[in-house]
């Protein structure tokens, strides 16, 4: 399903990002700053193999311990002098930082195949649901949620909106509970997710038109199949507009 091919390179994208990428890219240090820090991290780097060896830590703690230590790594090696290369004592560290590096990359992959056992029952649960058998037999060619429509629109590089349009789309299982009516722009109800509300904060907000009158910070009504309709221009709070997506409910 192409949502999960798309969670899977997020997935990804995440993880290099967080291994490749120095949090602290542009800082600028001398020689005798960087060659301390480097050793600092070089014995948080032992730490953690030790503490996996004694079993004190688990893979799974290790490996985000290694990936938050990375950052660092990164900014300290660029400024070290020559002579801290050549040393015997960057040779060492070397090593433990490979050993670290080793645990973590073993337990990647483990927390990847985790991920997956989890989307894949979720959506097992997802297609056996009322709703979603609902909206299949109206004769759509595929059920998502609210949350996916980002991910949907970015990977459907030929037919784009039209795309879009052709799919029918329940309230999300995962995401679409947490919206909360904040706003009546006349025909529409816009409803927001709260920023509390993990990964699905991502996807703020949603208006729909043809629902039943609500009061604000009412649920959005999980019973009801909607329509993607597109994005639209709305008048917002104080008057300004916003681009935002929007929803018609299937009569």
């Amino acid at each position: 399903m192409p949502a999960f091919a798309s969670a899977s390179r997020l997935l990804c994208a995440i993880t290099f990002a967080t291994v490749m990428t120095p949090a602290l890219a542009g800082w600028d240090e001398t020689p005798e700053v960087a060659w301390k820090g480097y050793l600092s991290d070089c014995q948080s780097f032992q730490d953690v193999v030790n503490k996996v060896q004694s079993a004190t830590m688990t893979t799974r703690q290790a490996m985000n311990r290694v990936d938050s230590l990375n950052h660092t790594l990164y900014v300290h090696r660029d400024h070290l002098a020559q002579a801290s290369l050549a040393s015997p004592e960057y040779a060492r560290c070397e090593n433990v930082i490979a050993q670290a590096f080793e645990i973590r990359n073993k337990e990647e992959p483990v927390l990847v195949a985790e991920l997956q056992e989890q989307y894949f029952k979720a959506q097992a649960e997802h297609e056996k649901s009322p709703e979603y058998k609902r909206a299949r037999a109206l004769g759509f060619s595929d059920v998502g949620g609210i949350g996916k429509l980002k991910e949907l629109a970015e990977e459907s590089e030929t037919d784009g909106e039209a795309y879009l349009k052709t799919l029918m789309i329940t309230v999300d299982w995962q995401c679409g509970r947490h919206l909360r009516a904040v706003q009546y722009v006349k025909p529409y109800v816009v409803y927001v997710v709260g920023p509390n509300s993990g990964s699905c904060a991502v996807y703020k907000e949603v208006a729909v038109l043809g629902g039943a009158m609500v009061e604000r910070g009412d649920p959005i009504d999980e019973d009801l199949i909607f329509q993607y309709v597109g994005w639209k221009k709305l008048k917002g709070a104080g008057g300004f507009p916003i681009n935002i997506r929007v929803v018609k409910v299937r009569k």
